[in-house]
């Protein structure tokens, strides 16, 4: 969905900035307007890209993390626990690090309802079975 809208978001920034400087509207700048209105454009073209980017990818070495602002790869092993509870008000899945820290997986949203609980729940599967007997090393 983001890859549509937001090269729409672009174009509808362009289109309004061509129109307002073809109408000639009053206080518009076109030399200035225009290209501020245009960088807006591509700045929240920009900012839906990257939303529309986070993601969380497991592999047989680990689990990428991919947020807002930050990417991260984790080994297995850094991964003590996955939580996540609708019910007391979280947003999105967490992992519980072995360096006593905790990370968000905004992948895993409550919006996605009952999809969220069964994504942490095969999360939290494929933690248990990359997990040394006995804890995390």
């Amino acid at each position: 969905m983001g890859l549509i809208l937001a090269p729409a978001i672009v174009a509808s920034f362009t289109a309004l900035s061509i129109a307002l400087t073809v109408m000639e509207w009053p206080g518009w700048q076109p030399e200035i307007d225009t290209i501020w209105m245009v960088g807006l454009g591509v700045v929240f073209g920009l900012v839906l890209l990257r939303f529309a980017s986070i993601c969380a990818k497991a592999g047989p070495d680990g689990l990428f993390v991919r947020n807002i602002v930050a990417s991260q790869r984790y080994e297995w092993s850094q991964i003590i626990s996955v939580s996540y509870s609708e019910a007391l008000g979280d947003s999105w899945a967490t992992l519980s690090l072995s360096d006593g820290t905790t990370s968000a997986v905004m992948a895993i949203q409550a919006a996605d309802g009952p999809r969220a609980q069964e994504a942490t729940d095969r999360l939290r599967i494929l933690v248990d079975e990359h997990t040394p007997p006995g804890g995390t090393t």
